[in-house]
């Protein structure tokens, strides 16, 4: 293969020129990225331009810490409030034709079955009223079908997740 250096000589200049002008824009694309960032700053020290924006993402690492653990403490405070207050009335005497559905059975609980069972019982004489404590959706007290309902309706009542 025959290398024509005249062809060579006559082109050089021309890529010099070119490469030359790549240079120049790039030079001046950088210089105008620059001048905004130190325009935005309103400093014209690169090193308190630099500490500035070094002092900025400090306080934003500092208000995301702030802002993660206050999220959790109002995650753990929501978890403590009643979520369900699931109510079911029915008639203790069903089969023996007397009453109607007066009597009821509530239960008011937090998100992690904590709260109380309250149950009326309605007869023509008198109403009693009974309460007892539930934790994690259990009583330490025997519970009646109705109570045991209630909580099962109440459970499922409270978490639509």
């Amino acid at each position: 293969m025959i290398f024509d250096w005249n062809l060579v000589v006559f082109l050089l200049p021309f890529i010099s020129l070119a490469m030359a002008l790549i240079a120049l824009i790039f030079a001046i694309a950088m210089h105008i990225k620059v001048s905004r960032i130190f325009r935005s700053a309103n400093s014209s020290d690169i090193e308190k331009l630099l500490k500035l924006h070094s002092k900025t993402l400090e306080d934003f690492v500092r208000y995301q810490a702030e802002s993660t653990l206050y999220m959790k403490s109002l995650d753990e405070r929501i978890k403590k409030k009643m979520v369900s207050a699931a109510t079911l009335r029915f008639n203790p005497f069903q089969g023996e034709g007397t009453g109607g559905n007066q009597s009821f059975s509530s239960v008011f609980a937090d998100e992690e079955g904590n709260g109380v069972v309250i149950t009326s019982m309605h007869t023509r004489e008198r109403t009693n009223v009974f309460a007892k404590p539930l934790k994690n959706w259990q009583s330490e007290y025997e519970l009646t079908e109705e109570e045991k309902e209630s909580i099962k309706n109440s459970k499922l009542n409270g978490f639509k997740k």
